[in-house]
């Protein structure tokens, strides 16, 4: 019986030895496959970045390649609409170029016509100066005093305030008032001009000689004037100096008018002689005389030459340059975009 127990607990001890082996190899598979998956779990891990990024690469290389087809297409959209842009340019500059010349030629014409203009008006001014000159004026002579015949009245006033022989005939061709619109009542209005043309020029030099030694012709208690029947021009021009004889009189400066618009000043130690009132005002200002200044008028040739029409450079050139500019742009745009495909 002992031997029996015996033998039943080797043969139980055996195989409580042999389910302990394989419990231990069980829990060394389960701790290797422990550690095995541990290991494995970092190298999973790395693989998902490297998928992500090679995914991303391929979507950027695919932007550029359709940014660069895209700059293509703008680039050779900007070549063609510079391209027409020049030709544009180019035929307004040659249509600019045409007009300036027409304008050039326009301006030469002018200013030609404006010098034939301006002799012919002193021509005609000489022409109606030479018509007047026997013809003299009278001024101050109250309207109506001339009655019925106004010739008749001129040759006596004449005769009587100049103290004229009454036998001495002035050969009167005719005589009239200016030929104005009359004064209205008011008296302090003054009377239109008495017009009288001798037939020689001789007498009317004689009369003036004689009115003006007078110092002082008097009608009717009242002054009267003679004087040249000088054109309206000629007569406009020396009413521009009326201001600087007011001063050369306060002064006591003797000074003459000469025919037809000029002005001699006999400065102490000096004679001058001045061609415009512009010219005499200025000389006048400078010798500390109080003479308002009178600015000297423009004539019409000097008023085109003004505002003449002026070519800044040589249009050729200029659209030379601008070819050039244009040209080293596209050619810097050309090497930017070659750079930026290389690096792509």
């Amino acid at each position: 019986m002992s031997k029996m127990e015996s033998v039943r607990g080797s043969r139980m001890g055996k195989r409580d030895g042999n389910r302990k082996t394989t419990n231990e190899d069980l829990a060394q598979e389960r701790k290797t496959a422990g550690s095995s998956s541990i290991h494995q779990l970092p190298d999973e891990a790395n693989a998902n970045p490297l998928s992500t990024d090679a995914t991303g690469l391929t979507q950027i290389l695919g932007e550029l390649r359709d940014f660069r087809k895209d700059m293509k297409r703008q680039f050779d959209d900007i070549k063609s609409e510079l391209f027409n842009v020049h030709q544009k340019i180019k035929e307004t500059e040659d249509r600019v170029d045409l007009v300036e010349e027409r304008a050039e030629n326009m301006e030469q014409i002018l200013s030609k016509m404006a010098e034939l203009i301006s002799q012919q008006q002193e021509k005609l001014l000489d022409q109606e100066g030479r018509s007047r000159r026997e013809n003299i004026r009278i001024y101050n002579v109250p309207e109506g005093a001339e009655g019925s015949s106004i010739r008749d009245f001129v040759d006596k006033l004449i005769k009587d305030t100049l103290e004229i022989e009454p036998t001495m005939e002035l050969d009167i061709e005719r005589a009239h008032r200016a030929l104005a619109p009359p004064p209205a009542g008011d008296r302090n209005n003054r009377p239109r001009s008495i017009v009288v043309k001798f037939l020689r020029s001789r007498t009317k030099e004689e009369i003036l000689r004689k009115a003006w030694g007078k110092k002082g012709v008097l009608l009717h208690g009242k002054p009267i004037y003679f004087d040249h029947d000088y054109p309206p021009t000629v007569l406009q021009k020396r009413k521009e100096y009326s201001e600087a004889k007011r001063i050369l009189k306060q002064k006591k400066i003797r000074f003459q008018s000469p025919f037809p618009a000029k002005l001699r000043v006999f400065y102490e130690g000096e004679t001058r002689l001045y061609q415009t009132a512009a010219e005499a005002t200025k000389d006048m200002k400078e010798r500390g005389l109080p003479v308002p200044l009178i600015k000297p008028k423009e004539s019409l040739a000097e008023q085109l030459s003004r505002t003449a029409w002026k070519k800044i450079g040589s249009r050729q050139a200029s659209g030379e340059e601008r070819e050039m500019s244009i040209r080293e742009r596209l050619s810097e745009f050309r090497r930017e975009t070659s750079s930026l495909q290389e690096e792509l």
